[in-house]
């Protein structure tokens, strides 16, 4: 039975056979494209086959390099699977959380420290980034996403849209419904015309057309452009509600639209680890609380 000497020309020929370049697997590894051709052909020495069909600008694996490849990488992730599961035993007063940019910035980050007052114990780490992690494998306990609800999980929160602006384009009172054509509008790039349309039939404002005067690419970008005056932006309330409790963002009269989203937990694994199910339930409390005030301040818009 033949035993490996080195892990080393392993690495090098997953990242080759991967990429389909020795040139491409050596930027991936951080190493020269002469280092990781010797390490592969050193494999191949050592195995006595021959792994890669070698060609001016590309490598093509061999059908014995296709075996090969297939079950270096399903070891690999195996391997990198454990280590992320160890690690996440290892801390249990640190939790990594996974969300989108806008919820972070918007709506996280500002709450936190009342979660840290509750849980000092508790060491929360943010990953703001609008990909979509499987969360083992990325080291993450759990991931606050807004969109259609998947089957079995519970809702956090329903996205709710209004159009909102700053005193700044409106210094002679509020802007009512019927006014708003009048105004820049903005919108999010991914709604665009139809929520606006919504928002127009709901609220019985004339059919006439919109125009958007701007588009942007992030719910937050677009609070943040509403608040520096650029206009009134149909924007989710949740990301909007510190803005419109601190009155720097103001809703035009009439009622939201509710969206077909939603904003929920997933967690890693189940049953829950303490961190988590303390975090989830402190959420949720959040969110109650973020309602409320919603409500309050569309009742006041109202009058």
């Amino acid at each position: 039975m033949y035993k490996l000497r080195t892990l080393s020309g392993l690495l090098a020929f997953d990242a080759a056979a991967r990429c389909g370049s020795l040139t491409l697997a050596a930027n991936e590894l951080g190493r020269t494209q002469s280092a990781v051709s010797q390490q592969v052909k050193a494999l191949e020495q050592q195995l006595q086959l021959e792994l890669f069909v070698r060609r001016p600008r590309e490598i093509e694996l061999t059908a014995a390099g296709k075996a090969l490849a297939e079950v270096v990488r399903g070891s690999l992730e195996a391997i990198e699977k454990t280590v992320n599961d160890l690690s996440l035993k290892d801390e249990p007063n640190v939790l990594r959380l996974t969300t989108d940019q806008s919820f972070a910035i918007h709506w996280l980050i500002p709450r936190l420290p009342n979660f840290s007052l509750q849980h000092p114990e508790i060491d929360v780490r943010i990953n703001a980034d609008d990909q979509r992690f499987e969360l083992r494998a990325s080291g993450h306990d759990l991931a606050i996403r807004v969109g259609p609800l998947p089957p079995g999980v519970e809702p956090l929160h329903q996205q709710i849209c209004a159009p909102v602006y700053s005193d700044m384009i409106a210094p002679d009172g509020p802007i009512a419904s019927s006014d708003v054509a009048a105004y820049p509008l903005l919108a999010h790039k991914y709604m665009q015309l139809p929520y606006w349309q919504r928002w127009q039939s709901e609220n019985h404002v004339s059919t006439e057309e919109l125009h958007i005067s701007s588009d942007y690419s992030h719910s937050g970008l677009l609070v943040q452009a509403a608040a520096a005056g650029g206009g009134v932006a149909l924007v989710p309330l949740a990301i909007a509600s510190e803005a419109l409790k601190k009155g720097r963002l103001k809703c035009v009269g009439g009622k939201p639209i509710l969206t077909e989203y939603q904003y929920y937990i997933l967690a890693a694994q189940e049953p829950m680890a303490r961190k988590v199910k303390l975090f989830s339930i402190w959420i949720r409390e959040e969110m109650k609380q973020m309602e409320a005030e919603l409500a309050l301040i569309l009742s006041q818009d109202e009058q």
